[in-house]
C-alpha cells in the first residue's frame, strides 16, 4: 500500500488541495505550522478508506491514486461521483501512470477487497482530542457485534490505539521470547522483567438483563473471548469476585461486579500465550477481549533497572508508554499493505528519542516495502537523518475562490535540500520551520540593533548616545559568547555591505526569498574576501 497523489476539493481547510508523495520511500514526514492541514490530511484518509470498506459515500469529493499488491489504482468518491465511489486501473511504462476509462466493477471490488485496499489502517493520535477516534466507530462497532456474536477472527481494517494498549504490547513482548525486543525494553525503558500481571474484569453492558450471566462464566461471552478468558482462568491464581464501587466522576459512582484473575509470574504468561502461536494472535486476543467492553483494568508489575522491588507499568512515563505503544502496535498490526498515519507519536518523547525516533519505527516495526507511514510532527529532531524526498512541507497561501471570494489556500511542496547533515540549528532556520534564528528574540533583536550601529559608526552618523548604546551592545553580547565584529573586521564589513544592499532592496520595494539572499550573502563574502587577499 503507498499512496502517490491525493487531491480534495473541500473537507476542513483543504480546498481544491493536492499532494503528490514519493511512493518509493515507506515514510513520509507532513510539517508545517499549527492549522496549516495536516492532521486533517490524516484524518481525511481516515475517512476515505472507512467510507470505501463499508462501501458509504464519502462526504467530501476527491481523487485518491495508490499502489495495493501490484495493481495501480485510482479512485474517484465523494457526492459528485455516480455511485459513491469509482476504481479504475492503471498501468505504468517508462515511469508514466496511465489510467484506463473503465470502471472496476463493485462486486469485484467487494470480493477481493485484499487486491485494492490496504490490509489496515492503523492510527495513532498523541492529543486528547476524539475527532481522529470518531471515525473509527463504525469499524469498532462491527467487530464489537461480531466478538458478541462467538465469530471467530472478524476483519478490523481500521485500527486505533489508545493507552491500554501499550499494556498488551508489553505482555505480548514478554510472552515470547525476543532478544532484540528484550534490548530495546531494557535500553530505552529500563525494563527487565515482568513481575505479574492482574485482570480485572467487569460485566459488560451487554450482560446486564441476562439472568444467567455471572461472573464466573465470564457473563456468557462467547467465541475467541471465551476461549481466552477461559486459559486465562486456568493460569490464574486463586481467582475472586468481588463488588466493587465505581467512580464516574466527582457527582457519581455505581457498584460494579469484578473478577480478579491474577497470574503470578511471567512463565504463566508464557504457558497462556504459547496457545495462540505469535505474539501478534496473543495481542489480538488480549485486544478483543477488551473491545467486548469485559476488562476494567489491567495492572502490570514490572522489574525496572536500578529500581528496588517492581513497579507498576503505570508508573512509567506518558512517553516510555507512548513509544512502547506505537513501536508494539507497529510490531503486531503490521501486515502487507498496511496504511500507518501516526499524528505527533513524538510528542511526549525526550530529545534521545526523538532524534532516534525515524530509526527506531524502521528497526523495531520492520521495514516494509508494502507498507507506508504517513507521520506529522513539530521538532526538527525527529526528521534530521531523512532525504527530502521523504518530506512535505504545508504551507498557506491567499486565493480566491470562483465567486471571488478570498480565502487561505493550502498547499505543500517538497524541499530544495535534505534535512539529513544540516544539524538542529540548520532544520529550523532553514525552510522546514522558517525560524528567522535559533537565538532568542530578545537577543536578536540586541544583535539587529548592533548591526544598525556599526553601520552609522562607519558612516561617521553615531550620536553620543548611540555610542553608549553600542558600547552597551558589545559587552552584553560577548558576555553571551557571540560578539565577533571586534575580533573579525571582515564580518563588520560584510555586515555594513548587507546592510546597505538590504536598504536597497527595501528601497526597490522588492520581495526577496531565501534562496535569493543566501546568493546575496555569498556574493558579497566573495567579494570582501578577494578584497582582502589584495
Amino acid at each position: 500500500m503507498r499512496i502517490d497523489k491525493i487531491y480534495i476539493e473541500k473537507f476542513k481547510n483543504l480546498k481544491d488541495f493536492s499532494i503528490n508523495l514519493d511512493e518509493t520511500k515507506m515514510n513520509t514526514v507532513l510539517l508545517g505550522q499549527n492549522a496549516a492541514g495536516k492532521s486533517n490530511l490524516l484524518e481525511a484518509l481516515v475517512i476515505i478508506f472507512r467510507d470505501l470498506d463499508l462501501e458509504d459515500e464519502t462526504s467530501f469529493n476527491y481523487v485518491l491514486e495508490y499502489q495495493c499488491k501490484d495493481n495501480y489504482l485510482k479512485v474517484e468518491g465523494g457526492p459528485k461521483t455516480t455511485g459513491k465511489y469509482k476504481f479504475f486501473l492503471g498501468t505504468k511504462k517508462s515511469g508514466i501512470k496511465e489510467y484506463s476509462s473503465k470502471i472496476i466493477p463493485k462486486v469485484e471490488i467487494k470480493k477481493n477487497k485484499d487486491e485494492y485496499l490496504p490490509k489496515y489502517v492503523f492510527s495513532y493520535y498523541s492529543g486528547v482530542s476524539n475527532r481522529l477516534l470518531e471515525h473509527f466507530d463504525k469499524h469498532q462497532t462491527r467487530f464489537y457485534k461480531a466478538l458478541l456474536e462467538g465469530i471467530d477472527a472478524p476483519p478490523r481494517p481500521l485500527f486505533y490505539a489508545r493507552q491500554i494498549h501499550s499494556y498488551f504490547v508489553l505482555m505480548a513482548f514478554y510472552a515470547f521470547s525476543d532478544k532484540k525486543v528484550s534490548e530495546f525494553l531494557k535500553e530505552f525503558l529500563g525494563i527487565i522483567g515482568l513481575e505479574s500481571v492482574l485482570f480485572v474484569l467487569k460485566e459488560p453492558v451487554w450482560a446486564k438483563n441476562k439472568k444467567d450471566a455471572k461472573p464466573l462464566n465470564f457473563w456468557t461471552s462467547k467465541g475467541v473471548v471465551r476461549n481466552f478468558l477461559d486459559d486465562l482462568w486456568s493460569a490464574s491464581m486463586a481467582p475472586i469476585v468481588h463488588e466493587e464501587t465505581v467512580r464516574e466522576d466527582f457527582r457519581r459512582s455505581h457498584s460494579q461486579e469484578q473478577l480478579y484473575l491474577y497470574i503470578s509470574n511471567q512463565n504463566k504468561l508464557i504457558e497462556i500465550a504459547t496457545k495462540y502461536g505469535t505474539n501478534t494472535e496473543f495481542f489480538k486476543s488480549l485486544e478483543s477481549t477488551y473491545i467486548s467492553d469485559l476488562i476494567q483494568e489491567v495492572r502490570v508489575k514490572v522489574k525496572k533497572v536500578n529500581v528496588n522491588g517492581d513497579i507498576t507499568f503505570k508508573e512509567l512515563s506518558e512517553g516510555e508508554q507512548q513509544l512502547l505503544t506505537v513501536l508494539g502496535l507497529l510490531r503486531f498490526t503490521k501486515e502487507d499493505e498496511s496504511l500507518i498515519l501516526l499524528d505527533e507519536p513524538d510528542t511526549h518523547l525526550n530529545p534521545l528519542w526523538k532524534w532516534k525516533y525515524m530509526n527506531l519505527l524502521e528497526e523495531y516495526s520492520g521495514k516494509d516495502d508494502t507498507s507506508q507511514i504517513l507521520m506529522t510532527t513539530h521538532d526538527p529532531l525527529v526528521i534530521g537523518g531523512l532525504t527530502k524526498e521523504e518530506i512535505r512541507i504545508f504551507y498557506s497561501k491567499k486565493a480566491f475562490d470562483k465567486h471571488g471570494k478570498e480565502f487561505q489556500k493550502i498547499e505543500t511542496f517538497e524541499p530544495d535540500f535534505n534535512p539529513k547533515g544540516l544539524g538542529v540549528a540548520g532544520i529550523l532556520t532553514s525552510e522546514f520551520f522558517n525560524l528567522p534564528s535559533t537565538l532568542d528574540e530578545d537577543t536578536l533583536k540586541e544583535l539587529e540593533e548592533r548591526n544598525d550601529l556599526i553601520v552609522k559608526q562607519e558612516n561617521d552618523t553615531l550620536s553620543v548616545d548611540e555610542k553608549l548604546r553600542l558600547t552597551e551592545l558589545f559587552y552584553k553580547l560577548s558576555n553571551l559568547g557571540i560578539n565577533t565584529t571586534d575580533r573579525d573586521p571582515l564580518y563588520q564589513k560584510f555586515i555594513i555591505a548587507l546592510a546597505d544592499h538590504e536598504k536597497s532592496i527595501i528601497d526597490q520595494n522588492v520581495i526577496v526569498n531565501k534562496a535569493e539572499k543566501s546568493r546575496i550573502a555569498f556574493d558579497i563574502l566573495e567579494k570582501i574576501i578577494k578584497e582582502s587577499e589584495k
